[in-house]
């Protein structure tokens, strides 16, 4: 009951503070000073206007941020989605560049012995991480015309030659299989020799029975030499960067580094056929 009475003098007082306050606005417009009693009432009034006034600045200033932060989220996620989305489309075309390059190549390549050699295009589709340097897996097979033992090359050079053929599909052995052998040929000096895969998977090839008076030197160019009747001849395959004599003094090998990356393996050509003359294909290098 005196809780009663209490708030019941509370919301009196506060009434009369509101009707005072009323009143000094409303008659207090056309008036300089104000009367004793509206100042003392001014007075006691004023902390009371200002913390409210405190309160209702600080919960606007709130919803203001709120609201700001809101929209800055939003337009943040927005950001983030047109960024991704530009990121995917850039790699995309980055793709698309780099496919370019690489189908030009092939195709200048096929170009310079459409000549000699009847092809057909081929993608790499599997490779087992188990022997990444042994076999490469074609989407070419019996149905377009793939047989055993025909050779495969790309834009730089040699690749390898089919082993076996299903009706969509082929196994490739590559040229630095160590069990692979290719008749080889240095191309300025015509010295001929066998090229071999080798056990370490380093990516070089190693050419062998050489003659030990052969002028054969550094960065000189190897190509295929027909022998063997499996790769034509005049197929681009490496550069000598080193010469050394076998252990019983009566040969000599050479190290070479060969044309195609063996890492990078996706378009190809199979040549099914050879007719005309046996043209060697261009390739730079030398002496």
């Amino acid at each position: 009951m005196f809780r009663y009475i209490i708030n019941r003098y509370v919301l009196g007082f506060f009434a009369l503070v509101v009707l005072v306050l009323v009143l000094i606005a409303y008659t207090g417009e056309n008036r300089l000073t104000l009367t004793p009693v509206e100042k003392i009432v001014k007075a006691v009034v004023a902390p009371f206007e200002a913390g409210v006034s405190k309160v209702v600045n600080g919960v606007s200033g709130s919803v203001n941020l709120l609201s700001s932060l809101s929209r800055t989220a939003a337009e943040d996620e927005d950001l983030r989605e047109r960024l991704a989305k530009l990121e995917s489309e850039n790699a995309l075309l980055k793709e698309y560049e780099y496919q370019n390059l690489r189908l030009r190549d092939i195709l200048e390549f096929k170009d310079s012995v459409s000549r000699s050699y009847v092809t057909v295009s081929a993608s790499v589709i599997a490779r087992n991480p188990s022997n990444w340097f042994q076999t490469i897996t074609i989407n070419r097979g019996i149905s377009d015309g793939i047989k055993k033992n025909m050779a495969v090359v790309n834009g730089q050079g040699l690749v390898g030659h089919v082993i076996n053929a299903t009706v969509n599909s082929a196994e490739v052995s590559l040229i630095i299989n160590d069990s692979s052998a290719v008749g080889g040929l240095v191309q300025v000096t015509r010295t001929p020799g066998i090229i071999e895969g080798l056990t370490d998977n380093s990516g070089y090839l190693k050419m062998i029975h050489i003659a030990t008076d052969a002028a054969v030197r550094e960065k000189q160019v190897v190509i295929s030499s027909g022998l063997g009747g499996v790769f034509p001849k005049g197929l681009p395959i490496g550069k000598i960067t080193d010469i050394s004599m076998e252990s019983n003094g009566l040969v000599k090998y050479a190290m070479v580094r060969p044309f195609v990356d063996f890492n990078r393996l996706e378009e190809l050509l199979v040549i099914k056929s050879v007719y005309g003359g046996n043209s060697a294909a261009s390739v730079d290098g030398g002496e």
